[in-house]
């Protein structure tokens, strides 16, 4: 199919799993994945390099005039609960790209008439990536460009590492802000950038270690950035003699970004997330019971509120709760997503959620009964079992009792039904269909960028 006869339209499109009968299926089956190809690399030592603590006379101001407030978003929900069949996004085990071990870091948006999710993930070769997923409900993902085959939207290169990944949108770019380590362990904050979901290239550090004697003049990372009236705030975490805090940088041009005086902003803290919830910024921050989260009026003065919520209690966050984000629909919370560490070294975590108590999903839970990172729909249509497939048995471990296969509706104007394939195929990120019954290839599947 070229790239002509699928529709782009940027729309929704829903549809009950009711219309057509459910088929059971066997959901152990394996799939095979295209060879990788070798990954682009980009060479830092050819790129401008900010300085560390650049003067910029630009600058965005601070004003901490107005002080503490302690109180809470309005509407903020007051308690939350565990997705009872965490985790929701697993690694694909058999691509080297994304390996068995690793994936975390989340950051979601809204973008045509989908939430797109990019992530961390820790391939067989020990060197973290950066991933992209979408999904119609949040709880079915599909990887870009296969479940089968993930591909890095951003390569390590000649990095040991890149993760960590804050994502705005500016005019029809998108800006990745991530924590990028040329070597061990030795984190800077870079910018890459793309004008579309994928594809992103490396532009250059914006953010280096402090200088000697500073709160964080070992290392820096996990940004945070939020763009506000053509103001760029980073929160950020800086190490010290071992010793983590949380900073704010700004920035007007999104590339120079200057730390604010009154840094650190909060103590023994770090993977933080920011977001504005009204006129009040809620801050998330990691920790090996739990999730906790604190409040301010400007982003600089905080008060904490505590433990959000803790660890379930089951295996996959045993051992606490990493990089969490808040995910907003306008000011309303929709869920947060982090990283479930199921080791006590935090380097074996799989993507889950939790939701505000008063409004739980239904969908997905079916992780633990397909073959390691591939969705049900990608699985029913490796069995030739219809182009679509929901979870039918959530939380299900038998790989003969799990996901539910039907026809997508588009099997008469594209191969198999497979909307993501043929979207991919031209050179999008994914799609679904969004005209069932449709025999036209011109009025067929909708694709995500």
């Amino acid at each position: 199919m070229t790239e002509d006869a699928i529709d782009t339209r940027r729309s929704t499109f829903s549809y009950a799993v009711t219309r057509w009968a459910l088929g059971l299926l066997l959901c152990g089956c394996s799939q095979g994945g295209a060879q990788q190809p070798k990954p682009s690399t980009v060479d830092p030592s050819t790129l401008d390099l900010t300085t560390t603590d650049a003067k910029v006379i630009d600058a965005a101001s601070i004003d901490a005039a107005t002080g503490c407030d302690p109180s809470l978003p309005a509407g903020f929900p007051t308690s939350f609960s565990l997705y009872t069949h965490n985790p929701i996004l697993v690694p694909t085990s058999a691509a080297v790209a994304q390996g068995a071990d690793n994936v975390y870091a989340p950051d979601l948006h809204d973008f045509a008439g989908v939430r797109v999710m990019w992530y961390g993930g820790q391939g067989s070769d020990g060197h973290d990536r950066i991933f992209v997923a979408w999904s119609q409900d949040g709880m079915q993902w599909r990887k870009w460009p296969t479940d089968s085959a993930p591909q890095a939207v951003l390569e390590a290169g000649s990095s040991n590492h890149v993760n960590d990944p804050s994502v705005v949108r500016s005019g029809e770019t998108w800006r990745m802000y991530y924590t990028d380590a040329p070597t061990a362990e030795n984190d800077e904050i870079w910018l890459a950038e793309s004008p579309k979901l994928t594809g992103f290239t490396k532009v250059q550090q914006v953010l280096g270690k402090g200088s000697p004697g500073a709160w964080d003049d070992e290392k820096v990372g996990r940004p945070s950035v939020l763009l506000e009236g053509g103001v760029y705030r980073m929160w950020y975490d800086g190490t010290s003699k071992g010793q983590r805090h949380v900073g704010l940088a700004t920035s007007t041009d999104g590339i120079h970004f200057v730390r604010a005086p009154q840094n650190p902003i909060f103590r023994n803290a770090g993977a933080v997330d920011v977001k504005r919830v009204g006129s009040t910024y809620v801050m998330l921050r990691e920790a090996g019971d739990g999730t906790y989260y604190a409040t301010s009026p400007d982003g600089i003065c905080w008060v904490d509120h505590g433990k959000l919520f803790g660890v379930s209690g089951s295996a996959y966050d045993r051992y606490g709760q990493v990089t969490p984000f808040l995910e907003l629909d306008g000011t309303t919370v929709r869920a947060i997503w982090f990283g479930g560490a199921s080791v006590k070294e935090w380097n074996r975590n799989r993507i889950a959620a939790a939701f505000p108590s008063t409004s739980k999903p239904s969908g997905g839970g079916c992780t633990s009964c397909v073959t390691s990172g591939i969705s049900c729909s990608s699985a029913c249509i490796s069995a030739g079992l219809g182009g679509a497939g929901v979870c039918s048995y959530p939380g299900s471990t038998t790989s003969g009792m799990c996901c539910g296969c039907q026809p997508s509706g588009c099997e008469g104007c594209t191969a198999k039904g497979d909307c993501q394939a043929a979207c991919v195929g031209a050179k999008k990120m994914g799609g679904y269909c969004a005209f069932p019954g449709s025999t036209s290839s011109s009025r067929c599947c909708a694709c995500i960028e």
